[in-house]
C-alpha cells in the first residue's frame, strides 16, 4: 500500500469494521471538493470454523463495495490495488475490529476507589471491556481472587497501585496473586499473557521478580504518580500496542490483515470514542454518544468543566437488546419498562418474549405491539447505562488535574459528576434499535425519554453504523472523517427544547417565537405538553436553521438561568424541533394510570411516533381483553 505524507493526497479510502458477527466495508471518495460516502457492503465475519481467517470476510465485504460502486479495488490475487487511479484502486485501507469479543481485560489496583478505578479508566479509554476489577480491599479472599483470574482468562491484565515513593507491599501482593493464578490467555496457547505494570516505580524490581517467566510483563509510568493526579496516557498506549502484538495476532488471519492496513487496527469502541472526541473538538461542543448493541451499551461523552475537554467512556456489559435483554428487564423491573407502553400487556407473555429474544438474538419485532414493547426496553437500557456513565464521569473536588483529551478521565470517588445536561450540545445515538427504528421519530423519542436532555440539545443518529471506521480515519485523514461524519454518517433528527425545573402546578412553562422557513410560529408550551415543529434538512444533507426567542416562566431554565429569555439558532432535522414540556426531573410514575396512558398517546400522536389508528386499535383491543378477564 502507498503511504502518504500529505493527507491531502488521499482521495479514495476503503475502511472496514470486523464485528463479532458482521464485517462492514465503506468506500469514501473526494468528489466535487469534498469527501463523501459512495457506498457500503457487508458480509459475515469469518474468524470461526470452517473459515478461520478474518480476511475472507473483509474481502467479501469489499467485493460487495466493488460491485455496488463499479470501482475495481482488488486485483486477481485479492490484493488491494494502490494508489487509486481513475475507477481503480484505493489510496488508503484501514480497519477496526471487535471480532472474537473485542479487547477483554482485567484490572488490578490496591484501593478500589483510587488506583483500581484509575486503571479501569485507562482500560476503558483504550476501548476494552473490563471483565473484573481486583483490589486489595474488594472483600474477596485471596483464593477467590485467584480463582476469578483463572476463570475469566482475559486478553491482558493492567496492574497498578501505590504512589511513587510510597509503600510497595500491597502492589507486590497483587503481583503474587496473579503469579499464583498463572493465568492463560483467551486466544492462543503459544504466547504468555501480557501484563502491564503501571504502579509505584519503587516496586518494579519486586513485581518483575514475582512474575518472571510466567507472563509477558511490560512496565510503564505510574497511573497515579501522586495522589492528586492521574497519568493514563502511557498505560493506554501500551494497551493498544499489546492488543496489536498479542491479541490481534492470535486471531485467525489478523497478521495478514495487519499487513494490508495503512494504520494500526483499532478496537471498535476505541475508534467510536475517537470520532466523538474529534467532532466535539472540531465544533467546540459538548457531546454524548451511545452505542446500544445486543450484549453491551457503550456511552461516550465530552464535557468541558472549567473550559477543559474531558472525555469519558463506559461499557455497560450487562445491558443490551438481545443477549443481555433479560438483564435489562431484571435490573429495570417490569413496571419501569411498562410505563412507556400505552396499553396493558400480559406479564407471562412479556417474559416469554424476553427469553425468546435472548435465545434468538437476530429476531426483530413482527407487530406494532412488539415494537412498542421493545422500544420501551431500549429506553430503560439506555437510561440505566447513562446512570452508570454519570456515576463514573466525575471530578475530584478541589484537586488540580492535568490530562489531555485522549486520556482524560476524572476521579469519581468523592466528586460530583461532570455530566451537565444543560450545557450538552449534541446527543448522538447508534446501534440497531436506534439506527434502524422504522420511523426516525421513534429514535428521537427514545433518546429524549432515556437521557432527558435539558435546555436546547441537538439530536442525531448514526445512519448505518460507520462511526468506528470514521474514528480510525481521524488518525489518517481527519478532514475526510469529519466531512463524512457530518454529511453521510449523521442523520440529523432535530433539536429538543426542554425547560428544566420542578413543576409545582400545571400551567405554562415557556413562550416561544420561532422563525421557520414556512413562516413564524408563536405560542405557549404548557406542562405535560409536547409539540413538534417542522424544520427539515437542506439538499446538501445539513440541517435547516431557524431563529428562536424562548422565554421560560419563572422557575424554569433554558440555559441562561431561571426565567431568563434565550435567543438561539435552532437546528432542524428529519423530525424537526421538539418542544418538551414535561419538566426536569421528569417521572411518569407520578401520574395516575389513566393520565399516563392518555399523555403517552397524546405525545406519540403529536410526534407521529406510531400510526395513530393502529395504536388506538391496539389500546382498545387490549383494554377490552383486560375488562373481559376482569
Amino acid at each position: 500500500m502507498a503511504k502518504f505524507e500529505n493527507p491531502e493526497d488521499i482521495k479514495v479510502i476503503v475502511a472496514t469494521d470486523c464485528g463479532s458477527t458482521t464485517t462492514k466495508a465503506i468506500l469514501i471518495e473526494f468528489v466535487n471538493g469534498e469527501y463523501r460516502l459512495i457506498t457500503r457492503g457487508e458480509a459475515p465475519t469469518t474468524v470461526e470454523a470452517p473459515f478461520e481467517d478474518v480476511t475472507m470476510g473483509v474481502l467479501n465485504a469489499v467485493a460487495e463495495v466493488e460491485e455496488l460502486s463499479g470501482r475495481k479495488i482488488l486485483d486477481e490475487n485479492s490484493k488491494f490495488i494502490s494508489p487509486a487511479k481513475d475507477k481503480e484502486g484505493t489510496d488508503v485501507y484501514i480497519s477496526t475490529s471487535s471480532a472474537g469479543g473485542g479487547l477483554q481485560m482485567m484490572v488490578a489496583g490496591v484501593v478500589r476507589s483510587m488506583t483500581a478505578e484509575s486503571a479501569e479508566r485507562a482500560a476503558l479509554g483504550a476501548g476494552a471491556i473490563v471483565m473484573d476489577v481486583i483490589a486489595s480491599n474488594d472483600k474477596r479472599l485471596p483464593h477467590q481472587q485467584i480463582e476469578r483470574i483463572r476463570h475469566l482468562r482475559p486478553d491482558m491484565i493492567l496492574l497498578s497501585g501505590g504512589i511513587d515513593g510510597g509503600t510497595t507491599t500491597h502492589v507486590v501482593e497483587l503481583a503474587e496473586l496473579i503469579s499464583a493464578a498463572d493465568p492463560q490467555p483467551r486466544l492462543g496457547s503459544s504466547y504468555k499473557l501480557p501484563i502491564i505494570y503501571a504502579g509505584n516505580k519503587d516496586a518494579v524490581g519486586n513485581v518483575e521478580e514475582t512474575l518472571a517467566g510466567k507472563v509477558d510483563l511490560k512496565t510503564v509510568d505510574n497511573l497515579r504518580p501522586v495522589l492528586e493526579r492521574e497519568n493514563l496516557g502511557p498505560a493506554r498506549e501500551e494497551i493498544h500496542e499489546l492488543f496489536m502484538e498479542h491479541v490481534m495476532a492470535q486471531a485467525p488471519g489478523y497478521k495478514k490483515l495487519m499487513s494490508w492496513t495503512d494504520a494500526p487496527i483499532m478496537p471498535t469502541p476505541g475508534a467510536v470514542g475517537l470520532i466523538i472526541q474529534s467532532i466535539a473538538e472540531q465544533y467546540n461542543i459538548e457531546a454524548v454518544g451511545v452505542d446500544i448493541g445486543g450484549a453491551t451499551t457503550d456511552v461516550f461523552s465530552v464535557f468541558r468543566p472549567g473550559g477543559k475537554s474531558v472525555f469519558n467512556r463506559t461499557v455497560s456489559a450487562n445491558l443490551g437488546m438481545s443477549y443481555s435483554v433479560s438483564n435489562v428487564f431484571a435490573e429495570a423491573t417490569l413496571p419501569m419498562v411498562m410505563r412507556w407502553v400505552p396499553f396493558p400487556m400480559d406479564e407471562r407473555d412479556l417474559r416469554n418474549r424476553i427469553k425468546n429474544k435472548m435465545i434468538r438474538p437476530t429476531t426483530i419485532p413482527q407487530s406494532m405491539e412488539e415494537l412498542v414493547f421493545e422500544q420501551g426496553i431500549a429506553k430503560e437500557a439506555l437510561r440505566l447505562a447513562f446512570i452508570q456513565h454519570k456515576n463514573f464521569a466525575t471530578v475530584l473536588k478541589g484537586v488540580q488535574q492535568q490530562r489531555t483529551i485522549a486520556d482524560a478521565f476524572d476521579q469519581r470517588a468523592s466528586g460530583a459528576s461532570i455530566v451537565n445536561m444543560m450545557t450538552l450540545n449534541m446527543l448522538i445515538g447508534s446501534g440497531g434499535v436506534l439506527s434502524h427504528a422504522p420511523r426516525r421519530q421513534q429514535a428521537a423519542l427514545m433518546l429524549i425519554d432515556s437521557f432527558l436532555p435539558e435546555g436546547i440539545t441537538r439530536l442525531a443518529v448514526d445512519s448505518i453504523f460507520m462511526m468506528p471506521q470514521l474514528g480510525v480515519l481521524t488518525e489518517v485523514q481527519p478532514k475526510a472523517a469529519t466531512e463524512v461524519f457530518e454529511k453521510d454518517c449523521l442523520i440529523h433528527l432535530g433539536t429538543c427544547v426542554a425547560p428544566s425545573g420542578p413543576v409545582k402546578k400545571p400551567g405554562p412553562m415557556m413562550k416561544y417565537h420561532i422563525e421557520l422557513p414556512s413562516g413564524t410560529v408563536s405560542g405557549t408550551l404548557n406542562y405535560l405538553e409536547m409539540k413538534c415543529l417542522e424544520l427539515g434538512v437542506q439538499e446538501n444533507g445539513l440541517p435547516e436553521k431557524a431563529k428562536a426567542v424562548l422565554e421560560p416562566e419563572r422557575g424554569f431554565d433554558l440555559g441562561a438561568g431561571k426565567g431568563n429569555k434565550v435567543e438561539r439558532e435552532l437546528h432542524g432535522g428529519v423530525v424537526g424541533v421538539i418542544l418538551d414540556g414535561r419538566g426536569r426531573p421528569f417521572d411518569l410514575s407520578t401520574l395516575s394510570e389513566s393520565d399516563r396512558v392518555r399523555h403517552l398517546t397524546e405525545w406519540m400522536a403529536e410526534l407521529n411516533i406510531y400510526p395513530k389508528e393502529q395504536l388506538e386499535h391496539l389500546a382498545e383491543r387490549k383494554g377490552n381483553r383486560g375488562d373481559a378477564q376482569g
